[in-house]
């Protein structure tokens, strides 16, 4: 079967001001794949997740981005965020990052679908429960009654997804998305990753530090090392047989490949 590219990335480089933090970057996004950006803090793995979502502060200063086909740059910036957020979500680090912590879900939820103009009073809670159900969520109506700072970040993590899929965005761009969570909830917020990828055939780029979680979750890998792509690969290719030695070094370090993520 063929597939499907959805993301296109060739030859960005892009940074804050006159400093370039990311150079040449080229790969791509298919459909229903997860793409794991892999390296050291600073290597300029979120910096390309802004630069994809149109973030303000970065600069685009070469290189093209196609969004199912749409290159980016020839759209002013308010045609490009809004295509983004429409196409485009994101989970960040921290659960509490994507919410107001002392506010309802429910009004957020809502607030999030009308900024994006789908929002439907009568098919809302419908359509709540059938994303719920995708990340293993029960009990629809007392979860959107409560706040954040009142769950768990695992469970802030599956409402970030859920709302992610209730606003019908088909790739989801993921900073770090388990690495502030302890080791059992991080596993299984991975395996609600993987589901959403195999039930649903959403599109993700997850960006981590943890080789062993990128084996975990990844079809592809590419391994950034400061501001460039170094190696790209299928998960086998790059940790059972990597060529470049500064993935050697990363893969030397791993405690224990398909021990505790």
């Amino acid at each position: 079967m063929k597939k499907e590219t959805v993301l296109e990335i060739l030859s960005l480089t892009a940074g804050y001001g006159e400093k370039n933090i990311i150079e040449d970057l080229s790969f791509t996004l298919e459909r229903g794949e997860i793409f794991c950006l892999a390296g050291e803090s600073g290597s300029g793995k979120s910096t390309v997740l802004k630069a994809l979502i149109s973030s303000p502060e970065i600069q685009l200063k070469s290189g093209e981005i196609r969004l199912e086909g749409t290159e980016l740059s020839s759209l002013s910036l308010k045609k490009r965020h809004k295509l983004c957020t429409r196409k485009m979500g994101m989970v960040f680090q921290s659960p509490g990052a994507a919410f107001n912590p002392i506010r309802p879900y429910g009004k957020q939820f809502i607030e999030t679908l009308k900024s994006h103009g789908i929002y439907e009073k009568a098919s809302f809670m419908r359509q709540v429960r059938d994303a719920f159900e995708k990340v293993d969520l029960k009990d629809a109506e007392k979860l959107l009654s409560e706040c954040p700072y009142m769950l768990s970040g695992g469970m802030n993590q599956r409402m970030a997804l859920a709302l992610a899929m209730l606003s019908g965005q088909e790739i989801l761009l993921c900073d770090e998305p388990t690495s502030a969570l302890d080791a059992t909830i991080q596993l299984q917020v991975a395996q609600e990753l993987k589901k959403l990828r195999d039930e649903s055939g959403i599109s993700q780029i997850i960006v981590t530090h943890n080789l062993a979680m990128a084996g975990f979750l990844a079809d592809r890998i590419g391994i950034m090392y400061q501001g460039r792509l170094i190696e790209l690969g299928t998960a086998d290719e790059i940790l059972n047989h990597p060529r470049h030695d500064y993935v050697k070094s990363l893969i030397a370090a791993i405690p224990k490949l398909g021990g505790t993520l």
